[in-house]
C-alpha cells in the first residue's frame, strides 16, 4: 500500500500520477467496524470495476484546526497504526490531506474537481454523516449531482451495536470509561496502543488517549518477548506503570505494544483494597 501525504506543494504532482479508483472518504480515527463497513463496500466496488482502492482522509482532526488549537483531540491511533489496519484491508492507496483552513474553506465543487476527480475517482463511498466543503455543504449524497454525474457515490448508514451508532466518539468514552471489552466490540478488534519503555518509564505518545485509570489485564508485545500481565494507568491518566517489576527486564528499551484487555480495579477500588 502506498502512503501519500498531499499538500498544496504537491497535489498537482499526485494528480498527475493518479489512476482510475473508488474512493472510501472520512477521517477513520480508531477504523472502528462502521469505518470497516464504509471501507469494505469501497472495495467490492473497486473489485468490480477493475480499479484501485483508495482511501482519503486528513490529517490534523478539524475540530484542532479550526479551533486555533483551542480543541485537543486525543486520537485512537497514530498514522502509521491507521495505514496497517487500512492495508490489512486491502487499500492500495491512502491519501492523507493536510487539513488547514484553506482546505476546509474549498467549495464543494472545487473539493470535489481537486481531489476526486482530477485523482481518477469513478466512485466514491461515505457514511451518512461525511461532509466536505466549506462549512461542511457537501455530502455524500448530494455528491453525484455536484460532480455533474461524472462520479457516483454509495452512502453508507448508520452501523449500530445494541442500538448504539458505532463512532469514534463514543469509543472514546468508553475507553475513558475504561470499558475495554465494549471498546473491542465497537472496534471489532482490542484496543492497543503501541509506545517505548526507556530507562524504566513508558514513553506514551500524549495526542493518543490512553484508558480511565486503574488496573488492566493487558498483553505486552515486543520484538522478543510477550507477557500476559497488569498494568496500571494513574490518576492523572497520562502515566503507565507495571504492577509487578520483574518484568520490566523483558521490556526495558524497547518498542512494545499493549493490548488492553480489561479492567480489572479502578485505581481507587484497587488503593482501597490495598489499606
Amino acid at each position: 500500500m502506498e502512503i501519500i501525504h498531499l499538500k498544496d506543494t504537491n497535489l498537482q504532482y499526485w494528480q498527475n500520477k493518479s489512476r482510475a479508483n473508488v474512493v472510501a472518504l472520512g477521517f477513520f480515527d480508531g477504523v472502528h467496524t462502521g469505518h470497516q463497513h464504509v471501507i469494505e463496500t469501497a472495495k467490492a466496488a473497486a473489485d468490480a470495476q477493475h480499479v484501485s482502492l483508495d482511501v482519503m482522509s486528513f490529517f490534523p482532526h478539524p475540530k484542532t484546526v479550526l479551533s486555533d488549537g483551542r480543541t485537543v483531540v486525543q486520537y485512537l491511533m497514530t498514522l502509521d497504526e491507521k495505514a496497517k489496519v487500512l492495508e490489512a484491508l486491502g487499500v492500495d492507496r491512502f491519501y492523507i490531506v493536510d487539513f488547514t483552513k484553506a482546505f476546509a474553506a474549498l467549495p464543494p465543487e472545487a473539493y470535489i474537481e481537486e481531489y476526486l476527480y482530477q485523482f481518477g475517482t469513478v466512485h466514491a463511498v461515505a457514511g451518512y454523516d461525511f461532509t466536505y466543503g466549506a462549512k461542511g455543504a457537501g455530502t455524500i449524497g448530494t455528491l453525484y449531482d455536484t460532480s455533474g454525474g461524472r462520479i457516483t457515490a454509495t452512502e453508507i448508514g448508520k452501523v449500530a451495536c445494541h442500538g448504539e451508532k458505532v463512532s469514534s466518539t463514543l469509543i472514546r468514552e468508553m475507553i475513558l470509561a475504561g470499558r475495554m471489552q465494549k471498546v473491542e466490540t465497537l472496534m471489532g478488534r482490542p484496543f492497543t496502543t503501541h509506545t517505548r519503555i526507556s530507562n524504566g518509564h513508558f514513553q506514551h505518545r500524549p495526542a493518543c488517549i490512553l484508558p480511565a485509570s486503574g488496573y488492566y489485564d493487558v498483553m505486552l508485545e515486543s520484538r522478543c518477548h510477550k507477557r500476559h500481565c497488569t498494568l496500571y494507568v494513574d490518576n492523572e491518566g497520562n502515566h503507565i506503570g507495571f504492577t509487578d517489576q520483574t518484568l520490566l527486564k523483558h521490556f526495558n528499551n524497547r518498542h512494545i505494544k499493549i493490548t488492553w484487555c480489561k479492567q480489572t480495579a479502578s485505581f481507587a477500588a484497587r488503593q482501597y483494597a490495598t489499606v
